[in-house]
């Protein structure tokens, strides 16, 4: 099963959470294990995590064979780069540090074919992916993909409406890490703070006067249920490092005794 053979927008329609895992280590036999437990997707972290194209192209490959849809999280806020993931046969590209409708705007012209944007032709991994001919890809891509702009900065939040407004975007996604930082002027990271999710509260009432997805990052239950609360459907709910950390400290803790 391909990417494109797995509809993410049509499962986000559905306002229904979608959890995914969030990979940092450069594995295509880890990914394709993750991609086995009972998370919606996978998504590779390609900006703070250790992975590098050559190594997100396999890893994307198992991700799709596992029949889960591939997101990648991308190192910048360049124009090289959405195109280059959806490419690679990523079903989604999360960009980071949009601060600014145009940003947005150039967001959008890189991950989307005319007439929306201006993506390059040639993503042979997609194509063979998906199994459509080269005519069917092209006319079905903008609907098959998704790009998510990435509100983690004071200035983003100030210009989300417009940002969120941006014809094209599919998605918002707060990184509430460093969005905290910012709110504290670098006192620390807090992401269920009354300050971040007040601002957070913001990001979905934009995202939902334009229709788009409201995505975060979440990384443990209890931050996972406060964004449910909020209103956020698409939620990074847990690192590969943090699952290897507390499946020996579970493991650990049930021999004690022993």
């Amino acid at each position: 099963m391909g990417a494109a053979h797995f509809d993410l927008r049509a499962r986000l329609a559905t306002g229904e959470p979608f959890l995914f895992s969030w990979l940092s280590i450069p594995s295509a036999g880890l990914a394709a294990q993750v991609a086995r437990l009972p998370f919606d997707g996978a998504c590779l972290d390609m900006q703070h995590g250790m992975i590098g194209f050559s190594d997100a192209v396999p890893m994307v490959a198992a991700i799709n064979a596992m029949g889960k849809p591939a997101i990648i999280r991308a190192l910048w806020n360049d124009p090289a780069i959405p195109g280059q993931a959806l490419d690679a046969g990523a079903v989604a590209v999360i960009s980071p540090m949009i601060n600014s409708r145009a940003e947005a705007e150039a967001l959008v012209r890189a991950a989307k074919y005319p007439p929306i944007g201006g993506r390059s032709w040639g993503g042979y991994t997609a194509l063979q992916a998906s199994g459509l001919t080269p005519g069917e890809y092209l006319r079905e891509a903008n609907r098959m993909t998704m790009v998510f702009a990435m509100i983690e900065t004071v200035q983003a939040l100030d210009a989300v409406a417009e940002i969120a407004a941006t014809p094209g975007l599919d998605g918002l996604f707060v990184g509430p890490s460093d969005l905290s930082i910012a709110l504290s002027r670098g006192a620390g990271i807090d992401k269920t703070g009354t300050q971040t999710l007040a601002a957070m509260e913001k990001v979905v009432a934009a995202a939902r006067a334009n229709n788009l997805v409201a995505g975060a990052f979440g990384g443990g239950a209890e931050v996972i249920k406060a964004y449910l609360g909020l209103g956020f459907t698409f939620i990074a709910a847990a690192v590969d490092v943090d699952l290897l950390h507390t499946g020996a400290a579970a493991l650990m803790k049930s021999l004690k005794g022993v």
